[in-house]
């Protein structure tokens, strides 16, 4: 960032001016770890040296332009609330533990996902306003708020794991400076504002044997961007994205900000590089400037965290059982190469992590055409990966879009594919399962397309369906019927698309694979209608051996006049009449039964009056569960228990008020 002639004309004149060197003696940290035993992967390299590592970074600076990383480290830091009151005393009675009881609802079976909401058959744990909140619901006319966890000042909590009597919360904040700033008092900041900050990713482990007083056991705090995380067998895997500080100040020790730090508090509690300079590896021949790591923090013990560092980025994360993959689109701007060569301008890098309880090792890298909707376009199957891309864009006039199914061995090479599916369109949803896969693209309509991918090499379309509307997420029912929660559409007058309008729920019948039919749907709402679980498959809750199918919504309904006039076109917005749970029986033979609605909002007409909704957020329901026969649904305002199948009220949990989580401007 500064030349060295010009530190040294500036520490002569505050030596001169002010009596005080700027360049004070940096406190040393230990930089004698040793390098990690490397696991030889062809593709894969090892800097040779620190210097090696700063050229090879320096270049991608040069090669991207400069500017862009600095301005990303001016974050804002979550305050924390006041202290929210302690639960309440009073009578207690002994808590049931329910014989079944719904879990977060995960893409691979074994493989945890952090949530809000976590539940352990006895107790809940969730997490409301950056506190978490740990209920007794069960006997429900008794349900209490047993303890509390309160984060600390500076951090924002975003999910958890628990596991047992041991809980892990997943946070984030912002830092100046991860090591001793080179520079004295105010100079430093004046000179170099904030070189060494940047954004932290947090695991908190807390001992809650005793729900009543959690106690905080460990703290892990990593250089980074948390992109995401998952839990297999006590081990949580984090993987994080991190931008290089190769321009920091000569004097520094070598790795100090170049490579990403962390900080455990089971160790000396200070920040230390992640990883030597010759554990970093690097696959793609183009420069980066970004830090790939995957990192994995026992939930029990004081295990080591173990910690696997490469040049690249995070985008969409999958495990399975034995293997974590991470893909990031190229973003790689490249006008020459890409005039010649343009059905390479886009592309997916994916990146493979073996995983062997608790150890992550590199094992390779591939690539495939076009970019990902989200984790649901990764699978892993019988050694193979599948992977759903769309190439191109969509628009309403014109398009080059099409829609990709791609299949990689275990080295991470081309196996076989099925290129040019519906051609105009993006995919909304993909679902594989076992030997098929499901896909549902839109432009107009849905076509729901079956795969049958039991012959890696030779994958083929077997059937398919076109009806209005589209499915965001695709959930398996059984064997052969899939459900589908989407939205209802209605074709423009004018013009190549289709005006969104309520929230739709089908389900679709594969027995026959060369003729998918849509044997059930309901229509909720009109335009203007949502739900977290169209974009967030942890807001979404069945049940096969219950036939219970659950999840929140913001109602949005059309008047009578509105609808019949006979120039609406499709694109009027309803005005907001409800937020809650619906909830539904849900059988093969009857299709979709409404048992009811629940809401947290005391005074609903009030919302109804108001014609669009800007009320009480709090008592906005965000997920929903069951313990045996109780329903459960939870918002910010607390938690409440209805009998199953009649929902009639059977107790509550009334949290505490607080407010939302602050920020303050780091350069305050």
């Amino acid at each position: 960032m500064f030349s060295n002639l010009f530190l040294k004309s500036l520490g002569a004149f505050m030596v001169t001016s002010f009596g005080f060197s700027p360049m004070a003696p940096v406190v040393n940290v230990d930089l004698t770890l040793p390098e990690r035993p490397l696991v030889e992967v062809e593709g894969v390299q090892r800097f040779a040296s620190c210097s090696q590592l700063k050229g090879q970074i320096a270049k991608a600076d040069d090669y991207f332009g400069r500017g862009m990383m600095d301005d990303m480290f001016a974050m804002p830091m979550a305050v924390k609330n006041e202290a929210a009151p302690a639960p309440g005393s009073g009578a207690q009675t002994a808590p049931d533990t329910a014989q079944e009881y719904s879990e977060t609802n995960v893409q691979v079976e074994g493989v945890d996902e952090a949530d809000i909401v976590k539940m352990d058959g006895t107790y809940v744990y969730h997490l409301s306003k950056n506190r978490i909140m740990i209920s007794q619901v069960l006997p429900a006319d008794s349900a209490r708020l047993v303890g509390q966890i309160e984060m600390d000042d500076d951090v924002h909590a975003s999910d958890l794991y628990v596991d047992g009597d041991k809980l892990m919360v997943m946070g984030r904040k912002y830092m100046d400076h991860f090591y001793p700033m080179p520079l004295a008092g105010d100079a430093a900041e004046s000179i170099v504002p904030y070189p060494y900050g940047g954004n932290v990713s947090i695991a908190q482990i807390w001992d809650i044997a005793d729900r009543s007083e959690p106690t905080k056991v460990r703290t892990v705090e990593f250089d980074g961007s948390l992109s995401s995380s998952r839990m297999i067998d006590g081990n949580v895997y984090l993987v994080m994205s991190s931008w290089s500080r190769w321009h920091s100040l000569d004097g520094l020790p070598k790795e100090e900000g170049l490579v990403p730090a962390y900080r455990d508090s089971d160790k000396s509690g200070e920040f230390e590089p992640m990883v030597r300079c010759g554990n970093v590896g690097y696959f793609d021949p183009e420069p980066s400037r970004e830090y790939l790591t995957v990192a994995s923090v026992p939930m029990h013990g004081k295990g080591e965290v173990e910690r696997e560092v490469i040049l690249g980025s995070s985008e969409t994360v999958y495990a399975s059982l034995e293997n974590l993959y991470v893909a990031k689109r190229d973003w790689q701007v490249r006008p020459f190469y890409d005039s010649m060569i343009p059905e390479d301008r886009e592309r997916t890098n994916i990146y493979k992590f073996n995983l062997d309880e608790g150890e992550v090792n590199f094992a390779k890298q591939g690539h495939v055409p076009g970019h990902l909707l989200n984790q649901f376009s990764l699978d892993e199957h019988n050694g193979y990966l599948r992977v759903a891309t769309t190439k191109g864009e969509v628009w309403r006039t014109g398009a080059d879009s099409t829609n990709n199914v791609y299949i990689l061995d275990g080295e991470m090479n081309p196996a076989g594919s099925i290129e040019g599916i519906a051609p105009g369109e993006r995919i909304y949803s993909m679902r594989f399962m076992g030997d098929k896969g499901y896909m549902v693209t839109f432009k107009k309509v849905d076509p729901f397309f079956v795969l049958d991918l039991k012959n890696p090499k030779d994958p083929k379309i077997l059937g398919k369906l076109k009806i209005p509307g589209y499915s965001d997420y695709l959930h398996p029912m059984d064997e052969n019927h899939i459900i589908g929660v989407g939205k209802e559409t209605v074709e423009a007058e004018e013009g190549d698309f289709a005006w969104y309008q309520g929230i739709k729920m089908a389900v679709f019948d594969v027995t026959d694979v060369t003729n998918p039919k849509e044997l059930h749907k309901i229509i909720i709402g009109d335009r203007g209608t949502e739900s977290e679980a169209l974009h967030n498959h942890k807001a979404f809750m069945y049940s096969p051996s219950k036939q219970l199918l659950a999840l929140p919504i913001r109602l949005a309904e059309l008047s009578d006049e509105v609808k019949a006039d006979p120039y609406n076109d499709g694109n009027e917005y309803g005005d907001f009449t409800f937020q809650g749970a619906f909830v539904y029986k849900l059988t093969v033979a009857g299709g979709f039964e409404e048992l009811g609605r629940i809401t947290h909002h005391e005074d609903n007409q009030a919302a109804l009056k108001s014609g669009w909704y800007y009320g009480d957020y709090d008592a906005d329901i965000d997920r929903v569960a069951y313990m045996d026969n109780t329903f459960l649904t939870l918002s910010d305002s607390g938690i409440q228990m209805h009998q199953l199948y009649d929902l009639q009220k059977q107790g509550q949990v009334d949290y505490p008020n607080a407010d939302e989580p602050g920020y303050r401007d780091v350069w305050e």
